[in-house]
């Protein structure tokens, strides 16, 4: 019996040519859901596992993707992008990772499961945002099978915007700004993997972790909501003091210049520059953990 090829066997190739680690999980090629026909994609869906991911456990979700969850038999997607930016091949042809779909953007509404290539990015989505790595990962993989397919960039979408059923992934992604981001290919291929990674990790030590619709929101701490702008402004007027310090908000934020300038003058240029430092070194030191952050007192 001659078995025909299931149609995304060419998935693989395409995110391995963008310069993506790719890790081809054993009978991926042949793997397929009976629920309906084979895909037809017109777009790329990006969920999250809502599984908690570290650089130590990148993709704990893999296993979970291929077998299925006791009400839904896998594969549960087209592939994982980890925690560390390293994507996992786990199904050619139909997944059940979108169910019923809603007209979304330049795509139909439908079978989801025929319309799109799934992305899973291994991630818990509510308390935890995706990585610098993993959201640089899910670019390119996205834009490649875009490419591949001849759609616009706006065919890529997020299980929030096509859902029926009021899904929220990915969790923490602006999808605008995803979708902008796809567009800026000329820039990003200046850089080399290491190098967007570094920029992106930068963006996430500055802003702190996305909230659950992409919005900045900065780092939990003890004394509330802080980017880094804000705990620079805290630092300030603990050094110079009350009396010496200008008036600036405490929580004045990344949107607000006039807060950084004002707190950068308050101080000698050779303060300034240590005392930046400084921030950068406590930022990490100041975040709460998910579990600590849960426990403090509602208001």
């Amino acid at each position: 019996m001659i078995r025909l090829a299931l149609p995304l066997v060419w998935l693989a190739d395409a995110l391995r040519a963008v310069g993506l680690t790719v890790v081809e999980t054993d009978g991926w090629r042949e793997r397929t859901a009976s629920s309906g026909p084979q895909p037809a994609p017109v777009g790329v869906l990006e969920h999250h596992t809502a599984t908690p991911a570290s650089y130590e456990n990148p993709a704990p979700s893999v296993q979970l993707c291929i077998d299925g969850r006791p009400d839904l038999a896998g594969p549960l997607c087209h592939a994982v992008i980890g925690f560390d930016g390293t994507v996992h091949m786990i199904a050619a042809g139909r997944a059940n990772h979108a169910g019923e779909a809603k007209e979304s953007g330049p795509n139909p509404g439908g079978d989801g499961n025929t319309l799109y290539v799934g992305f899973e990015w291994d991630y818990q989505g509510v308390d935890q945002g995706p990585s610098p790595e993993q959201y640089s990962a899910a670019l390119k993989a996205t834009r490649a099978v875009l490419e591949h397919l001849g759609r616009p960039a706006d065919a890529a979408r997020g299980h929030k915007e096509t859902s029926v059923t009021g899904k929220i992934d990915p969790g923490h992604v602006d999808m605008d700004r995803f979708r902008a981001d796809l567009g800026n290919k000329d820039q990003e291929d200046q850089m080399n993997p290491e190098q967007d990674a570094i920029l992106r990790r930068l963006e996430h030590e500055l802003l702190g972790p996305r909230g659950p619709n992409g919005e900045i929101q900065g780092w939990h701490t003890e004394v509330g909501p802080r980017t880094i702008v804000a705990m620079l402004v805290d630092l300030v007027n603990t050094v110079m003091g009350k009396e010496q310090a200008p008036e600036i908000p405490p929580q004045a934020g990344a949107g607000d210049p006039e807060a950084i300038k004002k707190a950068f003058q308050a101080l000698p240029p050779d303060q300034a520059a240590p005392l930046l430092a400084e921030l950068v070194r406590i930022q990490q030191d100041r975040q709460l953990t998910p579990e600590q952050y849960a426990e403090r007192p509602q208001a």
